[in-house]
């Protein structure tokens, strides 16, 4: 797995970078505090990108479960 990999799946929401020898990533923008019942998360660290990359899509499973209990509403 490469960092050009990671941000191609998930770079248009997460900001990755290279910390300290790990990883970081942090939503370009962020969901409430409220959402963290959902599993949503806003930053998530881990110290090789495979782990990072597996958190990344475990996120994208949490927004799609708090989308579908509240969806958007229409017309706004």
């Amino acid at each position: 797995m490469t960092l050009a990999q990671v941000q191609q799946s998930h770079g248009r929401t997460w900001e990755i970078l290279d910390f300290y020898g790990g990883w970081v990533a942090y939503r370009r923008h962020p969901w409430s505090t409220a959402a963290a019942r959902f599993g949503v998360s806003n930053v998530l660290g881990a110290d090789n990108l495979e782990d990072l990359a597996r958190q990344l899509d475990e996120q994208a499973a949490a927004e799609a479960r708090r989308k579908s209990r509240h969806p958007p509403a229409e017309g706004g």
